[in-house]
């Protein structure tokens, strides 16, 4: 195996299990042929197959498209580690058009809205989902994980004393990503997660303590009172 195939192991396996999840579909066919020609390195040959694919769901009808758009959509979900598998064609060509057209045709259906936030990551889109229905996992997660990244970025200068945005709103995003995850059924994912806002909320407590009377720096003055912190290693270019 070459170094590049195996530390993007998981990557290339995802595919694998994408393809064989799509076959089951004949409509996907190329689709599945796209994601083993990826897995074999032939970039050039699985592109030849994605469009082909593209071109055959123009000419389907509206429901079959929809149909389409949702499986590929939950078979990537299941499988997020082929990240080969997202290109932009098959997003823009595809996925967002199908979703968007079919959101603009029916705006009291959730369905094409709650894909299209999580497709997108978009936190007004998400947002909306959450309010159409607010027990729906998937939605709560992804705001949950949205969250808990704006926390983590504003924190990842504190290994040189410096904290970027708003200390007030960095204490809000993480009791509102606690209150998404709350309820949620225990996965060692979620526990992760409640652990990274359990992380944050005692590294931003250390930070409001330490900003009171300030001594040397931030991670010096940690390691005096025994406060253990994962500390990002900074890099400048």
């Amino acid at each position: 195996m070459n170094d590049i195939h195996y530390w993007n192991r998981a990557n290339f396996e995802g595919l694998l299990s994408l393809a064989a999840a799509l076959r089951a579909n004949p409509r996907l066919e190329d689709l599945a042929a796209h994601c083993e020609l990826r897995e074999k390195g032939l970039r050039r040959e699985a592109f030849v197959r994605l469009e082909a694919f593209l071109e055959h769901t123009q000419r389907l009808e509206v429901p079959v498209q929809r149909e389409l758009a949702l499986q590929v959509l939950e078979a990537h979900w299941k499988r997020p580690e082929a990240h080969y598998f997202f290109t932009v064609p098959l997003r823009e060509k595809f996925l967002e058009q199908v979703l968007e057209e079919w959101r603009a045709a029916d705006i009291d259906d959730p369905v094409p809205l709650r894909s299209l936030a999580l497709l997108r990551w978009d936190r007004d889109l998400l947002e909306q989902a959450l309010r159409a229905d607010p027990n729906d996992a998937g939605v709560r997660v992804a705001l949950a994980r949205l969250f808990i990244g704006a926390v983590d970025h504003a924190t990842h200068h504190l290994v040189e004393s410096r904290f970027l945005g708003d200390e007030d709103e960095a204490v809000a995003a993480l009791d509102r990503a606690a209150f998404l995850l709350d309820g949620l059924a225990d996965s060692s994912f979620l526990n992760s997660l409640r652990q990274d806002v359990k992380e944050l909320n005692r590294l931003l407590c250390d930070w409001k303590q330490y900003r009171q009377a300030p001594e040397g720096a931030f991670p010096e003055w940690c390691r005096a009172r025994g406060r253990d912190h994962d500390w990002w290693s900074i890099v400048y270019y």
